[in-house]
């Protein structure tokens, strides 16, 4: 899916409910027998509408103001994929463009809404900037992960996946570039927040965290403001170089875990669960990477969040994990996911023998390649 089209949508009540009329007039070349829809907050259809000889026209009853998903198709009968846009809906007219080969751009809305403006402001530029990225990082991730992906040495495979960490890393400058760009000539924006949200600022939480601090207060404090700035504020202090928080629990003799008895140049934490099938398969994955295992300067830590001793135990012991194994039966509730901002499992972090942060979240994918880079490194 597109970073740029394909959001989690929240809708955002503004005053009153009072009902008003909202008009879309569409003129969309290159485009017969399309679909143009709008969603709601639970993915059902709040209007749809054909597009018919390259144009469309609809006006219903707009109850409430607030982000939506706009959708379309270019032909229903050969090719009904829908892209999706992040919208904002008020009573109006909209007048929307945009050409049959080239949805993947935002259309061009033209309309009174302030709003909306803003969003077309950001996403306009955000396709510009960020399309030729998009589209490498999509061909080398089919290249390395699609179904007809090659078999290919082992040297080979280290050489693409670093051409697509690349890519991404790329891609995703280039976005926190772009929204800082917005930020600094919106800084009265009222859609921030949003855009925030839309972003996987988890990525590099230092950088999104000095742009949130440019925000209105107003943005600041809406619910979508708030919940970022308390993820950011915990996030930014794990960031590469930071200090790893301490881990709570004992190990599997009843001792309490101490990072300086871990001798290693380079650390990989993993926060997992015995009921997790993923943890489980990629414990085998690791125990089968003989060129980690045997490395002298390298080891695992696993962090189980069971409040189950005996399925904690059982699962280490059938899984033969020979690495320290840390608990402290408080399940979700542990300080330890709190503090490593732990939101799924497994999750996956890279610290060194100082116990200093090298990378949070690797994805497991790239956590052969990410540790024998920092490996070389040392």
């Amino acid at each position: 899916m597109k970073f740029y089209h394909i959001f989690l949508f929240a809708l955002l009540f503004t005053g009153c409910t009072k009902t008003g009329y909202i008009e879309f007039k569409g003129t969309m070349p290159g485009i017969d027998n399309g679909v143009f829809v709008i969603k709601n907050l639970d993915k059902s259809s709040l209007y749809s509408e054909f597009i018919m000889g390259e144009k469309f026209y609809l006006k219903k009853a707009l109850q409430n103001p607030g982000y939506y998903s706009m959708q379309i198709a270019k032909d229903i009968y050969h090719d009904n994929r829908r892209v999706g846009y992040d919208v904002y809906l008020e009573p109006g007219t909209y007048a929307i463009k945009v050409t049959g080969n080239e949805l993947y751009k935002y259309p061009t809305i033209t309309t009174t809404s302030a709003i909306q403006n803003e969003l077309s402001a950001y996403y306009t530029v955000l396709n510009d900037k960020a399309h030729d990225a998009e589209n490498e990082t999509d061909s080398l991730f089919n290249l390395v992960y699609g179904n007809d992906a090659a078999p290919v040495s082992s040297a080979k495979y280290d050489a693409q996946l670093k051409k697509l960490t690349d890519a991404a890393t790329k891609r995703d400058n280039i976005v926190s570039a772009v929204f800082a760009d917005f930020i600094n000539k919106h800084p009265q924006s009222e859609v921030a927040a949003h855009l925030l949200a839309q972003i996987d600022y988890k990525k590099d939480p230092l950088t999104y965290y000095n742009i949130y601090h440019k925000f209105t207060t107003d943005q600041q404090n809406t619910p979508e403001g708030k919940s970022e700035g308390d993820d950011l504020k915990m996030l930014a202090k794990l960031s590469p170089g930071a200090v790893a928080p301490a881990l709570t629990g004992k190990t599997l003799d009843g001792k309490s875990f101490d990072p300086k008895s871990i001798n290693k140049k380079v650390i990989l934490v993993e926060f997992w669960r015995s009921d997790s099938e993923v943890s489980r398969n990629n414990h085998k994955s690791l125990m089968t990477n003989s060129d980690l295992m045997n490395n002298k300067d390298f080891t695992v830590i696993s962090v189980s969040v069971d409040t189950a001793h005996i399925a904690w135990t059982n699962a280490v012991n059938e899984d033969k994990l020979p690495w320290p194994q840390v608990n402290d039966m408080q399940g979700q509730a542990s300080p330890n996911m709190q503090n490593w901002g732990i939101s799924t499992l497994p999750t996956y972090d890279l610290v060194d023998g100082n116990w200093h942060i090298i990378k949070r979240d690797v994805s497991f994918d790239d956590i052969d390649l990410a540790i024998k880079d920092q490996l070389k490194k040392n």
